[in-house]
């Protein structure tokens, strides 16, 4: 294989690499944010429920106003929970993460398979069109600074660009 192709294809996988693991944190972020809004609105909702068996406190403030706005921000967070969908965005995150990494293996076979100028040229073109069909959504800028810096720690591609004759290193 020609070095600037293999060059190519390992910046081709870094950067498929980097979105896999964006995707992943994005999965565990919309995971994470879905548990704590439920479990807060469930040990909200839980307090009020049981603060009508406590002995009564002569404020009126705490009925009148104090307990209905808890029991606002208990809707809320129900509400946040239904409309965001936060664990169908955590699902899409987590396929997506899936196809990248399914996408980076099948660069690794190519760059460690013997095959003809071809058979490698059919190869990339089914990579390129695999990779342009992904249909993919966006991970936040955090979670994909992120996962730039999980592969860069991984040290196992060469940096970014640095393949091209036109750019300085």
């Amino acid at each position: 294989m020609n070095e600037k192709l293999r060059r190519m294809l390992l910046d081709w996988m870094r950067k498929i690499h980097q979105l896999e693991y964006a995707h992943c944190y994005q999965s565990i972020f919309w995971a994470n944010f879905e548990k704590w809004i439920g479990i807060g609105a469930f040990v909200i909702s839980t307090i009020v429920a049981f603060s009508y068996r406590f002995p009564q406190i002569d404020i009126p403030w705490i009925q009148d106003i104090l307990l209905p706005f808890i029991l606002l921000i208990v809707a809320i967070l129900t509400g946040l929970q239904t409309f965001l969908k936060p664990s169908e965005k955590a699902e899409n995150h987590k396929r997506i993460g899936f196809n990248y990494e399914k996408l980076r293996h099948s660069i690794e076979l190519i760059l460690n398979t013997q095959m003809t100028d071809e058979k490698l040229n059919r190869e990339i073109e089914i990579i390129k069109n695999e990779w342009a069909d992904l249909k993919s959504v966006y991970v936040s800028n955090r979670k994909f600074i992120k996962g730039k810096q999980t592969v860069k720690k991984l040290k196992k591609y060469p940096e970014e660009l640095s393949f091209l004759d036109t750019i300085d290193p």
